[in-house]
């Protein structure tokens, strides 16, 4: 649809491609609805409901915890619930043509009693040092309101704050101060500083979520004397990640068990440093996007 700028009616009608004889194409009589209710994510983030399998994909925004999906080719799909970007649930739903099918979708994100958090775990490095507050993403990573900073600057833009290292204190330093991104040539290590209460001891986990990486990297940690073992390389996506402006790849979970007698009482400091088996220049070096950090 073409016009002169502004956004085209919310009403258009299309219904006259049904008459065409496209090849391929589906009339709306060939296709069904899917809708239902979600639970589970707070208010404070949006839900969206994701259909998808090898020949089409779907998503429906939530409103209240129902949602609606309608002109869905037959066959069976993958549902995917998300909040804001992050994966919260999915199952499996079948669609009929001319017949609406049911789906309930609820939550199943682990939300243990933290300790502390950097960041929200939403999928999305909002808040972070160089990207926006706010990156309203909905649906399947299809609609933004607003772009992050490293969606329309290089990361070696003057525009940007420096990179760092970054020296984040837990209950001192805000979200903003934390990096987006860390690469090994340019900003690596990450180190938080905290000091802990006696009932905060003992062992914990380090929870570390991210949403893209380059070229093998992956997050390892050091807690005072203690270094975690490095986890597996991350699926390769062949792309530049944030240099080519975005920070949308693959959703990663680590987490790191951290062993009794490792924090203290007082003044405790964890190094997070970005490893890989390959290398690179500068903004070119494996990287990874950070989601959030949490401590249970």
């Amino acid at each position: 649809v073409f016009t002169s700028g502004s956004a085209p009616s919310s009403l258009l009608d299309l219904s006259f491609f049904d008459s065409l004889g496209l090849t391929g194409y589906v009339a709306s009589s060939g296709r069904g609805t899917v809708s239902g209710t979600v639970s589970g994510v707070s208010s404070s983030f949006a839900a969206a409901v994701g259909l998808s399998n090898s020949a089409a994909q779907y998503w429906g925004t939530a409103s209240g915890g129902s949602f609606s999906i309608s002109g869905v080719r037959p066959g069976t799909y993958t549902a995917t619930l998300y909040k804001k970007e992050l994966v919260v649930a999915t199952g499996s739903m079948a669609v009929s043509a001319g017949k609406s099918s049911s789906l309930s979708l609820t939550s199943t994100e682990s939300l243990p009693t933290l300790i502390w958090r950097i960041g929200v775990p939403d999928g999305t490095p909002s808040g972070f040092l160089n990207a926006d507050s706010e990156s309203f993403i909905v649906g399947l990573r299809a609609v933004a309101d607003e772009e992050t900073e490293i969606e329309t600057m290089h990361p070696t833009d003057s525009r940007m704050s420096s990179w760092g290292p970054v020296t984040y204190t837990i209950d001192s330093s805000s979200a903003s101060v934390f990096p987006m991104v860390q690469f090994i040539a340019v900003n690596n290590p990450t180190t938080i500083k905290w000091t802990a209460t006696s009932s905060q001891i003992g062992a914990r986990t380090l929870r570390i979520r991210t949403t893209s990486s380059y070229n093998g990297g992956r997050p390892t940690i050091q807690a005072n004397s203690w270094t975690s073992s490095t986890p597996a390389a991350p699926t390769k996506i062949d792309s530049r990640g944030v240099t080519r402006g975005t920070w949308r790849g693959l959703n990663q979970l680590y987490e790191y068990s951290i062993p009794s007698g490792t924090l203290v009482a007082g003044s405790n400091t964890i190094t997070i440093t970005i490893v890989s088996g390959s290398s690179g220049d500068e903004f070119l070096s494996p990287n990874v996007v950070y989601d959030s950090v949490e401590l249970y």
